[in-house]
């Protein structure tokens, strides 16, 4: 674009609304900033588009279609403004929920780019809403005549576009290619096939406008008159449009109930398109005016290839569709082989990725999880990039533009004929004397005239020329750093410029008489009081803007490269286990590693108690004994969590030992305190220097033994992956009701996966923010390598928060005297306290404890 127009110059309409928005952002006069910000805005709608559906690696046509819409907004984005603005509508479309208050939203920024741009966006918006209920209609049934298929969505748009052209006919009066009438409405017009459309038919209207128009869409489909006319570049433009169309009508026949999405990425390209038919006579302008739509074309396009690929992977159906197989005979107990029915329902069930019926992850919310998680490279691009466009403003030299101005005439004596053929002809030569003034001729003559100490190239590279829209106007724009001599060159070159165009056309008129438009001064140029340049507002908002887009993807990609795990759904998708518990970071914990349980409820404490009551649920039928607790890494919390689950298990008045079987690195002794001895301990006992009685030692603790690590061998794995070590743990599990182990992590050492291997079960450690998604994945597969039994996974050291309910609940434990209860509540909590768990589960010998009688203890301490 060459660039943005002044609001005083261009009246009223969608260009007087353009250049205000420039005006207001400060690019009026900026036109490679103009440019590199409608590129950037068409790229955020494709961008914006690809992270909703999912990304473009579903379908090849996906990627055709990306780079399509990559080379339209490079060429059309950068070049109108117009469509800068319509990319933001189509911005505010994509990222609307599928809900009714979406659809509303979608619909009323439909009706603002027709109030405020072309208003054939308001049919557009009529179309979207038929389309869309119609896409959002059920197909039929396998045995019913009517089916979605690209035909039936041809004739449905067919349709369409017959009847808009005869509503535009009944609502306003006018065919509905009155525009192609207005475009062609000169003879010479006519016969330029290389760049409109004439009309096909002349019939009576409002059958001809239709016909027409309705020609006119089908040629966006079927390029055949840019074959006729022989024009590669209108050619191209047909390819272009043919591909555009067949996709979205291919993405139509995937819409449905179940796929709300999908059926607005369509409904809006296939409305404008059927409305370019009735307004648009030239392919080129059609192009640029659909390119702020392509994104949605190619969003439409990715999410009918995941479904494609769901319904292969699965065997399933596609979103919406449901299959029930019948009922099996009474006789024999199986299913009949009969065909499945098939029923529809109307879920309104999105997905993350913008697709519906499968459960792919959600892109859009996993980005935004990264720009909130790393805001801080947001911001500080911000400040930094509006720092940049400070300093740099600062360090340019100020410099003074002065314009003059001169009017472009052509006398005449004849009529008003002759009076509009000399205007046209001055609009046409003003674009001649605007390159007259970028030449070197006029910067010799200019620097003849002002005495300057200046080459012609340097004068010449001062001067800007350019014309006023449809005007015979010419503006002489001289800039320096000087605002005297920029005033002085600005009105040197009009001068001179009138004396150049008058001896060039007495030099090539006939016998001295010349037709040829003459310049006269309009305005002479003044002084200019402030600088043109730098706009330092201007630079510091686009380095603001520039350095929030680069923190802004800065932190998406950390985000995406950081494979450091902060949600426990991560967790589960790697490890095939249940999230028993989470351990929050405490002050307590941070400390001295353990908890008090016989001290008021806290968060940290009510989470191990969950712990604990969640793994006599984990397997009830075989409940494991032994239980070891490791982690990956070192520093994952595995031993503070082995030291608390173990008081956890024993203040619940059962009978537990808590093993050190981390012999390298043993924490243990540490950890629970008190007088523990690491002089012997299990190393010992496996050594053959002492039996296993012998080192189990007594804790302050009720119900809790400990086994230190003792001596540290010099193979510890070998000690750890003998029988002797199965033998000790067969005795304590013998002796005590639970015995958990404090492994060693399993990556950078074996001795963690000997143990789990010898245990009953295996819990997993996982550290927030700390534990890689790489590092987890390894220790789940080296643990299954020893065929070790996963029982679930504990997310350590996650944020704490402070949480109301725990406070609600700590009067019931004793902390705050509670109110006289009610005889109906008095008998309902005797009842609680003599329910007992059934014998069908795990703690078939405990009875449940009173809620606020901590410890009770087991009415049957027999094991078996």
């Amino acid at each position: 674009m060459s660039s943005p127009f002044n609001a005083s110059d261009l009246g009223f309409g969608s260009y007087a609304v353009i250049a205000g928005f420039y005006s207001s952002i400060g690019m009026v006069d900026a036109p490679l900033a103009a440019s590199i910000l409608g590129a950037v805005i068409g790229a955020a709608v494709l961008a914006v588009v690809l992270i909703r559906v999912g990304g473009v690696h579903a379908h090849r046509l996906t990627l055709v279609l990306a780079a399509l819409t990559a080379v339209a907004i490079g060429i059309y984005e950068a070049a109108y403004a117009k469509e800068v603005l319509i990319s933001l509508g189509m911005l505010v479309i994509v990222l609307m929920p599928v809900n009714w208050i979406g659809e509303f939203v979608v619909v009323a920024a439909l009706i603002v780019l027709g109030a405020e741009f072309r208003s054939y966006w308001l049919i557009v918006a009529a179309l979207y809403v038929a389309l869309r209920l119609i896409l959002a209609r059920r197909p039929a049934g396998e045995n019913q005549l009517l089916t979605r298929s690209p035909w039936r969505i041809c004739g449905l748009l067919l349709a369409l576009a017959v009847a808009t052209g005869l509503a535009v006919w009944v609502f306003a009066g006018v065919p509905s290619d009155s525009f192609r009438i207005d475009a062609n409405d000169t003879a010479a017009r006519q016969a330029n096939t290389g760049s409109l459309i004439t009309r096909f038919v002349d019939a009576p209207e409002p059958l001809g406008g239709m016909i027409n128009s309705t020609l006119t869409s089908l040629f966006f489909v079927i390029p055949l008159p840019m074959v006729l006319k022989f024009s590669p570049y209108y050619l191209v433009i047909g390819l272009i449009f043919a591909l555009i169309w067949i996709s979205a009508i291919r993405a139509a026949t995937k819409a449905g109930p179940g796929a709300p999405l999908l059926s607005r990425l369509v409904a809006v390209p296939l409305a404008f398109l059927i409305v370019q038919g009735l307004f648009e006579p030239d392919w080129g302008s059609a192009l640029r005016h659909a390119t702020p739509l392509i994104p949605l074309v190619v969003g439409a396009v990715a999410l009918s290839a995941h479904q494609d690929r769901s319904s292969q992977n699965t065997g399933q159906p596609p979103p919406g569709v449901h299959t029930t197989s019948p009922e099996p005979t009474e006789a024999s107990g199986k299913t009949p082989p009969q065909r499945q029915r098939t029923t529809m329902t109307s879920q309104n069930l999105t997905s993350a990725n913008g697709s519906s019926g499968h459960t792919a992850r959600n892109v859009l919310s996993d980005y935004l999880s990264h720009l909130r998680r790393w805001w801080w490279m947001s911001v500080t691009g911000l400040v930094i990039g509006g720092l940049v466009g400070w300093g740099a403003s600062a360090l340019m030299t100020e410099q003074y533009t002065a314009t003059s101005q001169v009017y472009v005439g052509t006398g005449s004596a004849g009529g008003s004929g002759d009076a509009y053929q000399g205007v046209l002809m001055s609009q046409k030569q003003v674009g001649s004397y605007a390159e007259m003034a970028d030449s070197r001729a006029l910067g010799q003559r200019i620097v003849d005239d002002l005495q300057l100490d200046k080459s012609a190239g340097e004068v010449s590279s001062m001067i800007t020329a350019g014309a006023h829209k449809d005007t015979v106007i010419l503006d002489l724009k001289a800039t320096s750093s000087d605002a005297d001599l920029a005033r002085d060159v600005a009105n040197s070159a009009a001068t001179q410029l009138q004396a150049m165009v008058h001896e060039l056309n007495a030099q090539t008129a006939p016998e001295g008489a010349s037709g040829a438009p003459q310049l006269a001064l309009l305005n002479e140029a003044e002084s200019p009081s402030a600088p043109s340049s730098p706009n330092t507002m201007m630079n510091i908002v686009l380095g603001a803007i520039l350095g929030l887009v680069l923190g802004a993807v800065a932190a998406v990609v950390k985000g995406l490269t950081d494979r450091r795990i902060t949600d426990a759904s991560a967790i589960s998708e790697i490890v095939d286990s249940p999230l028993i518990g989470t351990v929050s970071t405490t002050t307590a914990l941070a400390n001295s590693h353990t908890l008090d349980f016989g001290a008021a409820p806290s968060p940290a404490t009510e989470q191990f108690r969950g712990m604990r009551t969640n793994l006599r649920f984990l397997d009830v039928d075989n409940a494991p004994t032994v239980l070891a607790v490791t982690s990956g890494m070192p520093g994952e919390g595995k031993s503070t969590l082995a030291v608390n689950l173990a008081l956890a298990l024993a203040d619940d008045g059962e009978s537990v030992v808590l093993v050190d079987a981390d012999l390298r690195s043993p924490s243990v002794a540490t950890y629970v305190g008190g007088n523990l001895q690491s002089a012997v301990g299990l190393s010992t006992a496996l050594a053959g220097a002492a039996v296993i009685d012998d080192v189990i030692q007594p804790t302050a603790t009720e119900g809790l033994s400990v086994v230190t690590a003792g001596p540290t061998p010099p193979n510890p794995a070998e000690l750890l992956g003998s029988r002797r070590f199965g033998e000790v743990l067969a005795q304590l599990a013998a002796q005590f009701d639970h015995v958990i182990l404090d492994a060693s992590p399993v990556l950078p050492v074996t001795d963690g996966a000997l143990v789990a291997a010898s245990a009953d079960g295996v819990l997993l450690a996982v550290r927030h923010a700390d534990t890689t998604t790489d590092q987890l994945s390894d220790a789940a597969a080296s643990l299954s390598a020893v065929n070790s039994r996963v029982l679930g996974t504990v997310f350590t050291r996650t944020p704490g928060k402070n949480d109301g309910r725990y406070g609600y609940g700590y009067g019931a434990y004793g902390t705050t005297r509670p109110t006289a209860p009610t005889a109906a509540a008095a008998a309902a909590a005797h009842d609680e306290s003599t329910t007992t768990v059934p014998a069908s589960a795990e703690d078939d010998h405990d009875s449940v404890t009173v809620p606020y009688a901590r410890g009770a203890h087991r009415a049957d301490s027999d094991p078996s």
